[in-house]
């Protein structure tokens, strides 16, 4: 049967439409305000990009996305994507600290997350990486106020020095939101004499900015190095007599 032209223009018309109607299902509208249809032409673009080191990073930042947006096992389906045994830790690490600092969620909530981010960190096959990606889970932990959780992910680390330093972190974070107690626990828990005498000074100075004095004085009193504390000790002697400006 030959088609007519009138009938051939009518069914092309059709074609077009029919197609731009699956387009719109699959994607969404696609006008910048529709996330969901944002990632799935971001996830397409990324699987375009050659150089290796760009597309890990590309993924490192949808992944963030991804999570934020409420689904925690597509963000770590992501994760697996990356090549990079530092940049799948550098997203743990991004995922993390976004969820704890800028989502407020239940304390369940949290664990449920940090356990997925967990299993996805025993994927990582460095194992310096590895821990560095703990760390970051730990600190992520500290944020969100699960202090208890953030020193069982820590205790599970293998390197000796990222663990003193991941304590050292912890306390950090704790010191910062005026938790004494939560940060000497952590400190308390570093077995070098020198990342203890480090965390301390870190810990003393931050209370120091805080105006907790006693805090800052408590911390400078249990260092053990004498430079260490000395200097600890004068920067609340200066912040007595209005002298921080004149030292920096």
């Amino acid at each position: 049967m030959i088609m007519r032209p009138s009938t051939f223009y009518l069914f092309l018309t059709f074609f077009f439409i029919a197609s731009s109607s699956v387009s719109a299902e699959k994607t969404g509208s696609c006008d910048g305000t529709n996330a969901l249809c944002l990632i799935t032409l971001i996830t397409s673009d990324i699987e375009n990009i050659n150089d290796s080191r760009w597309r890990d990073y590309a993924y490192r930042d949808l992944a963030v996305s991804v999570a934020y947006n409420n689904n925690i096992d597509g963000a770590v389906a992501l994760i697996k994507k990356i090549n990079n045994s530092d940049t799948q830790a550098m997203t743990i690490r991004a995922i993390g600290m976004a969820l704890a600092i800028h989502k407020k969620l239940a304390i369940e909530d949290y664990r449920i997350i940090f356990k997925k981010l967990n299993e996805a960190t025993l994927l990582i096959s460095n194992e310096g990486a590895r821990d560095i990606a703990y760390t970051y889970i730990a600190m992520a932990q500290a944020f969100a106020g699960l202090d208890n959780d953030a020193t069982i992910t820590t205790a599970s680390m293998t390197k000796p020095e990222l663990k003193h330093k991941a304590f050292g972190e912890t306390a950090e974070i704790q010191a910062e939101r005026g938790d004494y107690k939560a940060s000497m626990t952590s400190i308390n828990a570093i077995n070098s004499p020198s990342f203890k005498n480090k965390a301390l000074a870190l810990v003393s100075g931050i209370f120091v900015k805080r105006k907790e004095y006693e805090n800052a004085f408590n911390a400078a009193q249990q260092i053990t190095n004498t430079t260490k504390k000395n200097e600890s000790l004068q920067k609340i002697l200066d912040a007595h007599l209005g002298l921080e400006s004149y030292r920096k």
